[in-house]
């Protein structure tokens, strides 16, 4: 966890993606590396970006599909793997079960969304030590706290309104911004493909082998 920020409500507990893993397999694997980089992991963390972003920087072409599964984490971990994905020309984000909180974020971030047909995706506003960052902003009792949360509401409000302006006719921004900063819904509440689609972001359905592919990875991290 990094200083308490999260952009999902799981304790810092919970189980890590090996990022030693990921950097190891970049690294042996580097001339035939494929462009598919899976994200499967309960919580994204400093470690797990940095694992994501030494496979991108070794990518051959400017070409690139995460595959997510996952509930979130760190807020850090997933601007910068969103950062990332945004600057390559053809990306893809597959989420065949769901990509909750942060992993909204990331998905959100590429240039294509393919959805398993009952996966789900939620808001991405963060938390600060468990608390949603827009229920700490007027708080009395920690001015400190509440400046914080203030400064995080703010600019992922910003990084949101942005990405979604990009692909998104400002008609539909409004209606967008309320359902991923979760204005009316809790935190995690799933947001499954029909709700994205009728926002007008185009959604391609998966096929059945990327959910193949996370229950291959999910054995060795969850």
């Amino acid at each position: 966890m990094y200083k308490g920020v999260l952009l999902t409500g799981l304790a810092a507990g919970v189980g890590l993606m090996s990022a030693s893993y990921l950097r190891r397999r970049a690294l042996a694997s580097a001339p035939r590396l494929t462009g598919i980089i899976p994200i499967v992991t309960p919580y994204i963390d400093i470690e797990t970006a940095e694992g994501v972003l030494a496979v991108m920087e070794r990518l051959p072409e400017a070409r690139v599909t995460v595959v997510l599964h996952t509930l979130g984490g760190c807020v850090t971990a997933c601007v910068m793997i969103a950062n990332a994905l945004r600057q390559f020309s053809d990306s893809t984000a597959v989420v065949p079960y769901m990509a909750i909180s942060g992993g909204t974020l990331i998905a959100l971030s590429a240039k294509h969304l393919e959805m398993g047909g009952r996966a789900s995706l939620s808001a991405v506003d963060p938390q600060i030590m468990g608390q949603r960052v827009k229920h700490l902003a007027e708080s009395k009792d920690q001015p400190s706290i509440a400046a914080l949360a203030r400064e995080y509401d703010a600019s992922m409000r910003r990084y949101v309104r942005d990405r979604l302006s990009e692909f998104l006719p400002n008609d539909r921004l409004g209606p967008a911004m309320e359902l991923f900063m979760g204005e009316h819904a809790p935190h995690e509440w799933p947001i499954q493909r029909p709700e994205v689609e009728a926002l007008g972001i185009a959604v391609v359905p998966a096929a059945s082998h990327w959910s193949e592919f996370v229950d291959s990875h999910r054995g060795r991290v969850w």
